[in-house]
């Protein structure tokens, strides 16, 4: 034993030799062969070539250089606190640990933390540096990590402790998007600091994420939370970051997580009055807050419905047709009546503009809603899901929302009602905006529904859920086309 190198001695070589000196043959003298490597999840086995190679490799490209910031050791094992920067090219810090174990004078494992950007802090040191980098956009959710989500704080002005851990879980059904619910733990008290946060990302199937890109999908989502900034005129969830490539194709969202305390909405099950109560309220606000605007004009990003009419049309007929081969059995006469009449009509309808323009949402379907209730025991609405946005008549919103997300039987209960109350809202904006006016054009968009409902099923497969689905929306749309004689004031 008396010419054994300790467990201490051969960290030293390690480091000092073979690492910042170059001398990688030394691995032969002080490594077992193999060396036993254990990484999360994983187990290496590298023989002293392959250690060689390695370091040799490492060597040539960066000349990393090590020294200790931590160093303990007893007979057996030892432990190093490293911190490490690079002397060739452009410099890298990074720092980590690693505990190796010695028998009979030569390292047989070793056991290595995730390596971290920059060095150990010492005291004085800030928690967390007040010059980060802003984040960078990430390919997929996967990349998700600890500096990332520091980054993203620091650059939307919140303050939180150093993160020490994240993972995510999958989260929604999204069409179009990779979403993804993100927990997050920190080193300190954070009691203040989101613990958790909703990120979507653009989808990593083929076929979705040519979609978005055809209908600049995640482009216009990124616009409409850069234009509603700090100030939004409705409840939405706070955004973090907004980040899109340059050519719009992909996007990093990260937003307050409500999941806690809110519930999602209910396509197939649909909402009740107060819910349809709390929704109308906040499609007020933004209808309110953008109508005649002089902004609307520069919103190059919206979607414009007359531009796309011929498409809807085609669409539209494409998706009736299919509607007779999966639901032939399971609609009546007068609702394929009421589907097939209007074909010739769509694309009429979808070039109308109209005399009162402001920013729509034109998806605002119950399960793009997050309901939350508050302290009187009311239920008050959160707006998401931002990729189709346009400019046009309010009324396209409203009808939208209440012939597909209530039962018949509760939208004849309180559509008026709703109608006035959110045609009051618009007057504080422009006095012009009378009941009669918010009523004619309503009567013009309870079709806003069906085309959605019926257009939809050229792109939706047809699986169980999906088919309940499409039969609540269509059965509800024709029950509200029916009530309003909606397809006569298109015909005239």
């Amino acid at each position: 034993m008396g010419n054994t190198r300790t467990p201490r001695e051969l960290i030293e070589l390690y480091w000092e030799r073979v690492w910042n000196n170059r001398e990688a043959d030394l691995i032969r003298e002080i490594c077992a062969d193999p060396i036993i490597r254990h990484d999360p999840q994983s187990v290496t086995r590298l023989s002293h070539d392959e250690q060689v190679n390695r370091v040799r490799q490492q060597s040539s490209k960066m000349e990393p250089y090590f020294t200790h910031e931590v160093l303990l050791a007893d007979d057996t094992y030892v432990t190093s606190v490293w911190n490490m920067y690079t002397r060739k090219g452009e410099r890298i810090e990074l720092c980590g640990i690693e505990v190796f174990k010695a028998e009979n004078g030569r390292f047989t494992d070793c056991w290595n933390s995730s390596y971290t950007p920059g060095f150990w802090g010492r005291e004085g040191d800030p928690s967390v540096p007040k010059d980060l980098p802003p984040p960078g956009l990430l390919a997929n959710v996967g990349q998700i990590d600890i500096t990332w989500l520091q980054r993203v704080f620091a650059q939307a002005g919140i303050e939180v402790p150093r993160v020490s851990l994240c993972r995510t879980e999958p989260f929604g059904k999204g069409n179009v998007s990779s979403t993804v619910k993100v927990m997050i733990d920190y080193n300190a008290d954070a009691s203040g600091a989101p613990h958790s946060a909703i990120a979507k990302f653009h989808s990593e199937v083929p076929e979705a994420a040519a979609l978005a890109a055809r209908y600049d999908l995640y482009g216009r989502e990124a616009d409409v939370y850069a234009l509603f900034g700090a100030n939004p005129p409705l409840q939405v969830p706070r955004v973090y970051l907004s980040n899109t490539s340059a050519n719009r194709q992909s996007i990093n969202l990260l937003f307050e997580d409500l999941s806690e305390r809110c519930r999602p909405g209910d396509q197939i099950a649909g909402c009740d009055q107060a819910d349809a109560a709390a929704v109308v309220d906040q499609l007020a606000s933004l209808h309110a807050r953008y109508l005649q605007s002089p902004e609307l004009p520069g919103l190059e990003w919206a979607m414009d419905r007359a531009f796309a009419a011929g498409l809807a049309e085609e669409t539209y007929v494409a998706g009736a047709g299919m509607f007779r081969e999966r639901f032939g059995d399971r609609l009546t006469a007068d609702e394929f009546r009421i589907i097939d009449a209007f074909k010739p009509l769509v694309g009429a309808w979808s070039g109308v503009r109209s005399a009162h323009q402001t920013l729509i949402h034109r998806d605002p379907r119950v399960d793009n809603i997050l309901f939350a209730t508050g302290a009187d025991g009311l239920p008050s609405a959160y707006v998401i899901d931002w990729q189709c946005a346009g400019v046009g008549d309010p009324q396209f919103d409203l009808a939208y929302f209440l012939t597909g997300s209530l039962s018949p039987e509760d939208r004849r209960a309180c559509e008026r009602p709703l109608i006035a109350r959110h045609a009051q809202v618009l007057r504080t904006r422009d006095a012009s905006y009378t009941d009669d006016v918010a009523l004619a054009n309503y009567r013009r968009n309870v079709v806003s529904g069906l085309q959605a409902t019926v257009g939809a099923a050229v792109a939706i497969p047809s699986t169980p859920q999906t088919d309940a689905l499409l039969l609540a929306l269509v059965r509800r749309n024709c029950a509200a086309v029916a009530d309003w004689d909606a397809l006569a004031v298109l015909t005239a």
